[in-house]
């Protein structure tokens, strides 16, 4: 066990030093990028590690990857005479797209190693005792598992959905709740020292990075570890007694962490799940958010949601609103088929409208007026257009170019890999927002390219070419032969199409879920 303890630091450090390049290396990439545009010449990038690091010797990766073996050694022999305690966590404020903070904790790397070890081992002993309609943070199933099962679920004349969203459920679940499943009721195969490591965490110290050196440090009363891997065992196994109890039911669900949907075929039964969901909730100190519950629906009826005054059979309510589609994971599953919901759309707008405005205008504006007037000329006509489409390519198409992906349209060469924004599109049998998506793009590009074209004459008197829509679609106004590239737009619905036959063709195992929904994060 030392050993693997060991490797385990090792492989952590080795990963928070791997991030702290990348992240410098970015910095003189941009550096590099604002020299070229503007013609300025910007500061240095800071090449000084996190000041956290100093806090304490275990964060600071160099440091335990020349002792891991002492570590490692001093780690096992706590864990077994029940004495392990993790070190004070760093607690930071993550900001939220609604002006909120989510609090994450940092752990130490010894901490983070043997938790990361903890969790591997608890998930894979007990993965045949969790509930097959649970899907979060497994090696065997994830988010498109969810989705296949939920869509066949909704196959029938009538469907009664059931959704509660929890609040704040990673905080505020109870820890006597959770002990008592875990230890109390022998419900996990958990040796000791999983156990006490386990317990260790639930009740770990912690202080908020701005006071951390002061030494006053909180104690966890509530709630999973958030920041380490044991938080997501520990969410599964919270909400396992209500997978058991759900399973016991009429009806089907699907669980992705706290996010949870069942399907129910009468009113009666849609009944009994929300009964379930309220008694679990009494049982592990959660609460309802009944401002982002929905409660009881009925799948199916017209476009939009209206209130239904009728009784369709005799155990039927009254006043039931009726949904047309169903959002989960970011999905929208309607009567008809999968597409992508409005709320994906705008966020996928939000992207691509960013990188345009990074790559087009930012620094005209941050550089007093400064510009590189060789980033336009014959040939190439706009470097920066160039990088522009080429940024939002790899957005899309994850990486690929764009003669893998018309290549396997003609039923040529397997793409090399399936991921980023492609890889959300396999299950989407509609395509009516990714062609709208198409349109979009191209208008936003024409008139950003020409936006740019206004700015650089007007404030520069520098002129380059307005290009049409069939100029950015073939991506002919490139021509530079000693540079290659390839200047067309990308394609939301070339991309859905190879995502299409690269899942009937060769299935879900070679596609990669977002790194949110993975394993491979820890």
């Amino acid at each position: 066990m030392e050993t693997i303890i060991e490797d385990a630091i090792v492989r952590k450090a080795r990963a928070v030093l791997r991030s702290r390049r990348l992240e410098f290396a970015s910095a003189i990439k941009n550096s590099e990028r604002y020299r070229k545009r503007t013609g300025l010449v910007p500061g240095p990038p800071s090449a000084n590690n996190p000041d956290w690091w100093s806090f304490h010797p275990h964060f600071d990766p160099v440091y335990c990857i020349r002792h891991a073996r002492f570590l490692s050694k001093v780690i096992w022999r706590k864990v077994q005479s029940s004495m392990y305690r993790p070190v004070p966590a760093i607690q930071f404020d993550i900001p939220k797209p609604d002006g909120s903070s989510r609090k994450i904790m940092a752990f130490t790397i010894p901490d983070s190693a043997l938790a990361n070890v903890v969790h591997r081992q608890a998930t894979k002993r007990n993965l045949s005792l969790f509930s097959r309609f649970s899907y979060a943070y497994r090696p065997d199933q994830n988010i498109f598992d969810a989705i296949l099962n939920l869509d066949r679920s909704l196959v029938g004349p009538k469907s009664y959905i059931v959704q509660y969203d929890f609040s704040k459920y990673f905080d505020t679940i109870d820890h006597s709740y959770l002990r008592s499943v875990l230890f109390g009721r022998q419900t996990f195969l958990l040796p000791s020292a999983e156990r006490h490591t386990i317990d260790a965490f639930l009740n770990h110290e912690y202080c908020h990075v701005t006071g951390y050196k002061n030494g006053i440090f909180d104690v966890r009363e509530q709630g999973v570890p958030q920041g380490s891997s044991l938080s997501l065992f520990l969410s599964n196994a919270a909400a396992h007694e209500l997978d058991i109890a759900l399973e016991k039911l009429s009806g089907t669900f699907v669980r992705f962490a706290d996010d949870v949907v069942a399907v129910a075929h009468s009113y009666s039964d849609s009944l009994a799940i929300s009964a379930a969901f309220r008694a679990h909730c009494k049982s592990a100190g959660l609460k309802i958010n009944f401002n982002k519950s929905p409660g009881i629906l009925l799948f199916g009826g017209t476009p939009e949601r209206e209130k239904r005054t009728f009784v369709v059979d005799i155990d039927d309510g009254d006043k039931l609103e009726t949904i047309s589609n169903i959002d989960y994971l970011g999905h929208s599953i309607t009567t008809v088929g999968v597409t992508i919901p409005q709320k994906s759309v705008k966020k996928i707008k939000a992207r691509i409208s960013t990188l345009i405005y990074k790559h087009l205008f930012l620094h005209r504006r941050c550089a007093g007026g400064a510009f590189n007037p060789d980033r336009v000329g014959a040939g190439f006509g706009d470097w920066d257009l160039v990088t522009c489409i080429n940024e939002i390519r790899k957005y899309i198409y994850g990486g690929l170019r764009e003669s893998h992906v018309a290549n396997f349209l003609a039923d040529d060469a397997k793409p090399p890999f399936m991921r980023g924004l492609m890889g959300f599109l396999p299950l989407i049998t509609d395509p009516e927002q990714l062609i709208a998506l198409d349109g979009w793009l191209l208008n936003v590009m024409r008139r950003a390219q020409r936006e740019r074209v206004r700015v650089l004459h007007n404030r520069f008197g520098t002129v380059t070419a307005r290009l049409t829509g069939d100029d950015l679609i073939t991506g002919g106004w490139y021509d530079y032969p000693l540079i290659t590239n390839d200047a067309s737009l990308p394609s939301f619905v070339r991309a859905w199409r190879v995502a299409r036959k690269y899942y009937k063709r060769y299935g879900l195992s070679g596609i990669e879920p977002p790194r949110y929904y993975s394993l491979a994060n820890y």
